[in-house]
């Protein structure tokens, strides 16, 4: 992807702050046109195209957007059988009195197929020297910092050129330009990759460190405390960290988290070289880590974007259905916006749509913003690998529900409920969606255009353009917590062990398939920015169904082998409003007892052990004081769990 001909370093998000002691020259682009003696070419004999200013496109967000970039935007010139080649030059610059020379850039650069931006040097405007090369950026922006000492050190007249070639394939945008020189010795702390959710036990402390001057770095100090408390130290030697380069670093000595705990770890670089530095505000870094009680299962949702007249979208329906036939703990929404609206779009997907992509077919895998993607929702190449990713990731919520449906009246009862398994002082909320599958209607708003009707190798070939009668699979319906979740259930900070619960009540309406109804339930997260909105956890159930994600669950697991003197257990009525009766028959003398749990887990009615002898039996449970939802009874033999049945209650 990138060839690094000189020593370099790609900060892959954000802007990291570059302190130095001489700042050689700056450009940001704030002033309309062209700056004074820089050149804009068209390389080619036939007007292919040039640079152009902005001060917003393609969602560029440098430092200094707003106030003006430049951009290559090969879209903009069209599908014209142009090949394109054009430079952006800069004036000259003075660097004589620089021993060392860096150059620093923010860009984001976008490939369709076989476009390519490069970065060169000259003393003279003339002879080039090329110093860095970009298909794809990893980041918007990517700040890029090169030592380019050993063209433009000491050099009275120094030329940048940014060269674009392509042919309508997508763009390239650059802006806040800088050289200077750094500090001689400058080190500071730029990650710690511990994850932010861990399990209980000791704890290895990893990062990264990054030499920001201009000598190269074969040794320093580490330290990191954790919850400010006795500070652990560790020396790092024999290396060569060369200018602009990073180090992981790993920590000797672990932390001890027997307990669900927050651990607040802050750690510091100092000493490079056994010297002293000009700048230390880089220097230490902190991160909050929560060390769990518990680890719950992990569920992935995927929300695709899809339309009716997305002409592309039929290739997403096919890379879900590829998806959860592969994949166990993933749950999939379709969302009908991001191209265009149809019979299926509320306005609940288009805020969603709104907030994380700009067309279809796309997806949000867990709404998190995966490093080097343009948009939190992704194309559909990269859907199951980012799926596989978050699965293998550490939540530290399960989620509990149960739901009853009235099929006369159509009302919907949800009781959703959220556990966490340690302290966390962020905002959380909880959702729940309602997903009918398989949908079709008619008209324009169902019929599914096709642009695959004639490519033999799609599934979709020959199945007519627009596909009439297509099934539009998970579709969501109806997100009853709105776009962002139900507010003020999930306290902060959270508790180890806390449950936290919402009731929703909801009418089907009469054209809804009751039979093709399944429910989702998530915990997500909630920030000012959107790209800060990650969704925790989900669950999906049927009507009149229960589950949970827990790990360590006080609900009796179902057993099926049952044991040879208790036999033949039976339920009804089913779901049930006053009584629940269970017959059952004994092989052979021998003590049962019944006990009822919610969904939560808790115990709510014991039926104490009583010594049967061989026969048929009946025992009553008592549901009258119950309220609507889902219930296990543990059928015990010896005060062993030898059966698990579940029931509903709906009065």
């Amino acid at each position: 992807m990138k060839n690094f001909t000189l020593s370099l370093v790609l900060l892959l998000a954000g802007v990291t702050a570059l302190w130095a002691q001489t700042t050689i020259y700056t450009q940001n682009f704030s002033s309309a046109g062209l700056p004074t003696g820089w050149q804009n070419v068209d390389n080619t004999p036939n007007n292919a195209g040039k640079w152009t200013r902005k001060t917003s496109a393609h969602s560029f967000v440098s430092t200094t957007a707003s106030n003006g970039f430049w951009i290559f935007d090969s879209d903009a010139y069209g599908n014209d059988n142009k090949a394109e080649n054009a430079d952006l030059i800069s004036a000259a610059i003075n660097c004589s009195a620089n021993s060392f020379v860096a150059l620093q850039f923010e860009h984001y650069f976008q490939q369709y197929s076989t476009s390519s931006g490069t970065v060169s040097v000259s003393t003279d405007g003339t002879n080039w020297t090329q110093v860095y090369s970009v298909t794809q950026t990893s980041g918007n922006p990517e700040v890029v910092v090169l030592d380019i000492s050993t063209v433009a050190a000491y050099q009275p007249t120094v030329y940048l050129k940014f060269n674009y070639t392509g042919d309508y394939d997508y763009w390239w945008a650059v802006d806040d330009i800088k050289l200077f020189q750094p500090d001689p010795l400058d080190i500071s702390v730029e990650t710690i990759t511990v994850n932010k959710y861990v399990g209980l036990g000791n704890r290895t402390i990893t990062g990264v460190v990054k030499n920001n001057g201009a000598t190269a770095i074969t040794s320093f100090d580490l330290s990191y405390t954790d919850n400010g408390g006795t500070p652990v130290y560790q020396s790092f030697s024999g290396l060569y960290i060369a200018p602009f380069q990073t180090y992981n670093f790993s920590f000797n000595q672990p932390i001890s988290m027997p307990v669900a705990a927050l651990h607040n770890v802050s750690v510091t670089a100092y000493a490079p070289n056994n010297g002293n530095e000009t700048n230390v505000t880089n220097n230490t870094l902190a991160k909050a880590i929560t060390s769990l009680s518990g680890l719950p299962v992990k569920n992935v949702l995927i929300e695709e974007f899809t339309t009716a007249p997305c002409q592309y979208c039929p290739r997403g329906t096919t890379e879900i259905n590829k998806i959860l036939a592969n994949h166990t703990n993933v749950i999939a929404a379709a969302l009908h916006a991001g191209f265009g609206t149809d019979a299926m779009t509320i306005p609940d997907h288009s805020t969603v749509a709104s907030a994380y992509t700009s067309g279809a077919p796309s997806a949000c895998i867990d709404r998190v913003f995966f490093s080097g993607e343009e948009e939190v929702a992704v194309s559909t190449n990269v859907w199951e690998s980012y799926c596989v990713q978050q699965k293998s990731t550490v939540t530290p919520v399960s989620i509990i529900a149960d739901n009853v449906y009235n099929s006369a009246t159509r009302e919907l009862t949800v009781n959703a409920s959220a556990r966490f398994y340690g302290p966390i002082n962020d905002n959380f909320r909880i959702n729940c969606y309602i997903i009918e599958d398989s949908v079709t209607g008619t008209g324009s708003g169902y019929n599914q255009v096709n642009y695959y009707n004639t490519q033999s190798s799609s599934e979709w070939y020959q199945k007519g353009n627009p596909i009439i009668g297509f099934a539009h699979r998970h579709v969501c319906r109806q997100m009853l917590g709105g776009a962002w979740g139900s507010t003020g259930v999930i306290t902060s900070p959270t508790t180890d062990g806390g449950l936290y619960s919402k009731q929703y009540t909801y009418t089907l309406p009469a054209n809804w398939n009751d039979s093709r109804i399944k429910i989702v339930v998530l915990v997500q997260e909630y920030a000012t920015s959107t790209t800060n909105r990650q969704i925790l956890n989900a669950l999906q159930i049927h009507l009149n169904d229960a589950d949970s994600t827990f790990v360590n669950s006080s609900a009796p697991s179902a057993v099926t082998e049952v044991s040879s003197k208790l036999a033949s257990v039976s339920l009804y009525p089913n779901p049930a409003t006053d009584v629940v009766n269970l017959e059952y028959s004994i092989n052979n003398t021998t003590t049962v007892s019944f006990e009822v749990y919610n969904i939560i887990g808790q115990s709510i009615q014991v039926i104490k052990p009583s010594e049967l002898a061989q026969g048929d039996y009946r025992t009553t449970i008592n549901t009258s004081d119950f309220k609507n939802g889902v219930y296990f009874v543990a059928v015990k033999e010896n005060n062993k769990t030898v059966n698990t049945l579940k029931f509903v209650v709906n009065k």
